[in-house]
């Protein structure tokens, strides 16, 4: 039985029969599919990467194949190959650009899980990010307390800075509250907010 990775290959290769590159790297691919990870988005710090370009109703400026090593691009598939053959057991980080409805049908039921996995990831990291800065605002509400009880001359000062800080912490124990809410929701009903493609 064919794997999601194998349907989205042998589609590529039967719609890009006229362009050499791609061929090329279909079947570099199509020996290990399991090796082939489709993403959104390509990152620099990914050992082996490509992207990939098939239009086939409106003209896109962007090459039809380009490969990365390391994040340094090789525009050649062939030498890309030979260098890939230096790591042969990472995985091959593919980003598909298409106007095909079948081949985006394929790559959003097999991306889903990934787009989730993603926001799931910006959530913890927001979540990391409002606890550092309540730790912070508690430590300066703290420190200006101390403040208080020896400087008698600045009350009123501090006092005001004292009901705004409250505030900001408020604002973001909520919002940390909000962003644990989302981060138990079930797995299988998160999604990122529509538009943030």
């Amino acid at each position: 039985m064919a794997t999601d990775n194998q349907k989205v290959l042998v589609y590529i290769g039967r719609i890009a029969q006229q362009n050499p590159s791609i061929q090329t790297i279909v079947g570099y691919l199509m020996a290990d599919p399991r090796r082939l990870r489709l993403v959104y988005h390509l990152k620099d710090d990914f050992t082996l990467s490509m992207a990939i370009s098939i239009h086939r109703r409106i003209e896109i400026p962007l090459a039809p194949w380009q490969g990365f090593i390391k994040g340094v691009p090789v525009p050649d598939p062939l030498v890309w190959i030979q260098a890939a053959q230096n790591h042969p057991s990472e995985p091959v980080m593919v980003r598909i650009s298409t106007d095909d409805p079948v081949l985006l049908q394929l790559l959003n039921q097999i991306l889903k899980d990934e787009k989730d996995q993603e926001y799931r990831q910006q959530l913890k990291e927001r979540m990391d990010g409002v606890r550092q800065e309540l730790d912070r605002a508690l430590d300066l509400y703290n420190e200006v307390r101390n403040i208080m009880e020896v400087d008698r001359d600045r009350q009123s000062e501090l006092v005001k800075f004292l009901a705004l800080a409250e505030s900001q912490m408020q604002g973001m124990g909520q919002e940390l509250k909000a962003l644990k809410a989302h981060m138990e929701d079930d797995k299988s009903t998160l999604s990122p907010p529509e538009g943030d493609d």
